[in-house]
């Protein structure tokens, strides 16, 4: 009788607790970005908002590495319970699957689309150190056409490899890519001129364009309080690039989970605080984290559009 009550007890405890709201523990955001990247920046501006919201911590976790691979690894690894997610850019979703033969996993089978957190990542540019002799993006084409593959530029993340690819199959110019795999270094060697040109988010080296440590010579959508540095457009007519980041979960989120996670998400990114926040990096969310089915059409239409843009650059699948 008494190992018969015990049981009940034991499997009544058990009920409640299996019966519990999500989230009952913290949750991790995973980052496939190095600290102070601005993916970095902005995804624990978004986790702290998050954190707010669900009344649980979320920690940003750095997974860099492979263009991104790393850290959706990591992500299509971990168990679908709400407890690991993904602040996922382009390059996972977009670009590498328009680059690459084949994947460690499925862009869309492996993961559970959720909520769409900035649909405009804010204008990139291409910079170059001051001790260059051009000032303008058609005077840089024009020098690297005098001196093929002499001039280098340092990239971190697929998209700003690929805007410099598109640039020279459109200019034909040869340039020499370096990519690093840390931001601030990165931002340090341009800043020192250890390498000529720099092709980062605006928002990343906004300080020392400010402060003359940098030269920009075109962004890739100009802005109306910076009239003085031209768009891409304005020299290669045509031009368009779109950076967007997104929150997925593993295959298999409970849809109970995604769809509170995407009206979390959809408060955060409508609260004017939050854009207040990242104002710095010119990053913002213009229709809202749209629904669960529209986050993951978000991400199938961006797609197709860096198709198209990776095409113009001349690469093909590798």
């Amino acid at each position: 009788m008494f190992r018969t009550l015990a049981l009940l007890l034991w499997l009544t405890g058990f009920a409640a607790s299996a019966q519990q709201p999500w989230p009952t523990k913290p949750i991790r955001l995973v980052v496939a970005n190095s600290a102070g990247a601005a993916t970095d920046v902005a995804g624990r501006v978004f986790a702290d908002q998050l954190a707010r919201r669900l009344e649980r911590p979320v920690t940003v976790e750095n997974r860099p590495g492979g263009d991104g691979l790393v850290g959706a690894q990591a992500v299509v690894a971990a168990a679908p319970d709400g407890y690991t997610l993904f602040l996922a850019s382009q390059s996972t979703f977009a670009i590498d699957p328009n680059l690459r033969k084949s994947m460690p996993f499925d862009p869309v089978r492996d993961f559970t689309a959720i909520a769409v957190v900035f649909d405009d990542t804010g204008p990139s540019g291409i910079f170059a150190h001051p001790s260059q002799p051009f000032t303008t993006l058609t005077e840089m084409v024009q020098t690297a056409r005098s001196q093929p593959g002499r001039l280098a530029y340092a990239t971190t993340v697929p998209i700003f490899s690929m805007l410099g690819e598109w640039i020279q199959r459109r200019a034909g110019i040869t340039l020499t890519e370096v990519p690093y795999k840390s931001t601030p270094q990165a931002t340090q060697d341009a800043i020192a001129g250890q390498v000529p040109l720099y092709i980062n988010a605006y928002g990343t080296v906004e300080q020392h364009v400010r402060s003359g440590k940098l030269r920009a010579l075109a962004l890739t959508v100009r802005q109306p309080d910076l009239a003085s540095i031209p768009g891409i457009a304005e020299v290669f007519p045509g031009f368009s690039m779109m950076g967007a980041i997104v929150l997925l979960g593993p295959a298999g989120l409970p849809a109970d989970i995604a769809q509170r996670l995407n009206r979390e998400t959809d408060a955060v990114v409508r609260n004017p605080q939050f854009n207040e926040m990242l104002k710095s990096l010119r990053w913002q969310n213009v229709e809202g984290a749209r629904s669960v089915p529209g986050t993951a059409e978000f991400m199938r239409a961006l797609r197709e559009r860096w198709a198209q843009f990776i095409a113009e650059a001349g690469r093909r699948p590798e």
